[in-house]
């Protein structure tokens, strides 16, 4: 029987824990069922990135489920290009790779909007008839499948009140716009996303004219109520399965795991020989040994917290501050993970740094990306980063790679011991801002 993997793609934050936080919610849940060999998440603003999530895995048979609510310029035209997807079903490399619909063309969303109407309605105490119900997408000028999907939605709630519109975050109409588009006293707004993300908290709300963290709020004459966003709160999980198995992914039924099983394999036994040959040794700010995974330098003016889960590992180590990064040298230092096994140090890796094994272990013939072939892989905003002069490529360089566990390879060719083969979004989107001043 083949081995097997499910990659989560989600789009990932520079802002907002809780954009990739419900991915890896799901990637934990799905690993605790034990439905594949290894599962894992990828992401545009994050890691492990869309290019190099696959290379984590050592799998023959591949899903990748896109969660993002609509059809769109990331799932039809970055996901595939990142990952070098052909269509529904790629082979390459005597692998097979998978790559389903969206959540919006499942049941489930349409299920939770409804529901996330039918709560502000009975919550409101407002008659039907004085509603007006915006669902609100994202929406992309690059591609009109957003839009269609969020224009379905609302089709699908009209009968729940009196109108039922669709505007957008970055297209038309626009979210202000839904204050001519209708004359009713009552509007209840349903953002079509995700997450708890900067957009839902931050973007969408101040668009509509609300106070920050409110739910409520009364703007040009309408009484205006603002709901949870379509993924929160709400089991995801058997909607992804669906998704995996009516794409064709040999997934196994259901039984109990451990939390720490299911990681991406590469790399795994070699991380696991290396600390046993020498006893302990360190990865960036980490320092490994078969009995626990702690931080090099101890900060033991602060207590230090015992964490047996990597869920709230990640939450431990990724917040307050948020730190989009995960390789960047700004770890907390004040935690250990005591190990049961072996194989559960470079799970803790996994969770800390993650894909950063994978690159480690290939660090004498890992592919390198220089900047000139990152961009022409690139279809919107960062396609001309290869323009950069030299010296802002140094400039950014500094700024950003100094502060990182792994070393820039891509930029000066230097093999150190976790190199970095291609630049990340986060230095893309630093080049882009120097470019642009």
């Amino acid at each position: 029987m083949p081995k097997t993997a499910l990659v989560l793609a989600g789009h990932g934050s520079h802002i907002s824990p809780e954009t990739a936080g419900i991915v890896w919610e799901q990637v934990d849940k799905l690993r605790k069922r034990n439905i594949a060999d290894e599962v894992t998440a990828a992401f545009w603003k994050e890691t492990p990135s869309f290019h190099q999530a696959i290379d984590t895995l050592a799998a023959d048979d591949v899903t990748v489920v896109p969660l993002f609510t609509a059809q769109g310029y990331f799932t039809q035209t970055v996901i595939p290009a990142e990952m070098g997807l052909s269509g529904k079903l790629t082979k390459r490399d005597e692998r097979t790779i998978r790559y389903t619909p969206t959540l919006s063309e499942h049941p489930h969303l349409a299920r939770v909007v409804r529901q996330r109407v039918s709560e502000a309605l009975e919550q409101s105490g407002a008659d039907p008839s004085e509603v007006a119900i915006a669902i609100i997408g994202h929406g992309t000028r690059r591609s009109t499948e957003s839009r269609r999907a969020t224009q379905e939605q609302a089709d699908q709630a009209r009968d729940l009140a009196a109108e039922s519109l669709a505007v957008y975050l970055d297209d038309s109409p626009s979210i202000p716009d839904i204050y001519t588009l209708t004359t009713r006293p009552v509007i209840i707004a349903v953002p079509f996303f995700l997450a708890l993300g900067s957009h839902t908290t931050i973007d969408v709300p101040a668009e509509l004219g609300l106070l920050p963290d409110t739910s409520f709020g009364r703007v040009n004459g309408h009484e205006v109520h603002y709901t949870l966003p379509v993924g929160v709160g709400n089991d995801l999980t058997e909607t992804i399965l669906e998704l995996a198995r009516d794409s064709g992914a040999p997934l196994r039924e259901s039984s109990a795991a451990g939390a720490w099983d299911g990681f991406p394999n590469v790399g795994r036994d070699e991380l696991i020989e290396a600390v046993r040959a020498a006893g302990w040794i360190e990865f960036g700010q980490l320092t490994l040994s078969l009995h626990e995974v702690r931080p090099t330098e101890i900060d033991f003016e602060r207590e230090v917290v015992e964490i047996s889960d990597p869920a709230a590992l990640r939450d431990h180590v990724r917040r307050e501050p948020f730190r989009p990064l995960a390789t960047s040298t700004d770890l907390p230092r004040d935690w250990v993970v005591r190990l049961d096994r072996r194989a559960q140090m470079h799970a803790v890796v996994e969770t800390i740094y993650p894909g950063a094994v994978a690159e480690w272990a290939r660090r004498d013939n890992l592919m390198i990306t220089p900047l000139e072939t990152l961009a022409s892989r690139q279809t919107g905003m960062y396609r001309q980063i290869d323009q950069l002069s030299a010296q802002r490529r140094a400039e950014v360089v500094a700024e950003v790679c100094a502060n990182c566990i792994r070393h820039p390879t891509w930029f000066d060719g230097v093999r150190e011991s976790i190199h970095c083969a291609e630049a990340c979004n986060l230095w893309l989107t630093h080049a882009l801002k120097a470019e642009t001043e």
